[in-house]
């Protein structure tokens, strides 16, 4: 059994039609969890979307929810919360045109981990890019793959706990749950579409 931890944040403002939420999962310093991790990881994911507000147009905001759930990862079944401290929210200062709502930039992470013989590996979108991240060819500008791969890789080291990131495998017809360590994380060349952001 190994209980994981999940940090939410609501993705809204001016520049999004509808919110939605953007969460990471860790495996916490403490066995099931404890309100010292839940502070820690909330601190550090936010630290990695203040890291790109310049490169999210101004009208975007992350509002993180301080409560953090946990989960057995094998079941899927819900063990308990624990509330952190409440980090600041996050405003895009990009001073650019927006390009449209749906385009987004993706963060994709790896594992070690294989699951019903694929590879376990999870993904990040990335909203409010501009016109000024979006090169003559169409795809993001390698400032921008640079400096959201430098931002979510930031969340490898530890902080004031030993918590790490984990992408979770969850719980179906096709067997038990799984999480694994994220081992890489790379942003990708191409911009890609999201069509929903419901959580």
């Amino acid at each position: 059994m190994a209980v994981i931890l999940r940090t939410a944040a609501t993705v809204g403002g001016t520049a999004m039609s509808s919110p939605g939420i953007s969460q990471v999962w860790w495996a916490p310093q403490t066995a099931g969890g404890s309100t010292a991790d839940a502070t820690d990881c909330l601190a550090r994911f936010r630290a990695a979307w203040q890291a790109i507000i310049a490169h999210m147009v101004g009208g975007i905001t992350l509002t993180f929810d301080p409560v953090c759930l946990c989960i057995e990862a094998t079941t899927g079944v819900l063990t308990g919360t624990f509330t952190g401290t409440t980090p600041g929210t996050v405003t895009g200062t990009f001073a650019s045109d927006a390009l449209p709502r749906q385009t987004q930039g993706l963060v994709r992470i790896g594992t070690n981990t294989v699951v019903n013989g694929r590879r376990l590996r999870g993904r990040l979108f990335i909203p409010g890019p501009g016109e000024g991240d979006n090169d003559t060819g169409g795809t993001p500008s390698s400032g921008y793959t640079t400096a959201v791969t430098s931002a979510f890789a930031g969340l490898l080291t530890v902080g004031a706990t030993t918590s790490l990131p984990v992408v979770w495998h969850r719980p179906g017809p096709g067997g038990a749950g799984a999480s694994s360590l994220w081992t890489s994380v790379t942003t990708a060349p191409t911009w890609s579409v999201l069509r929903s952001r419901r959580g």
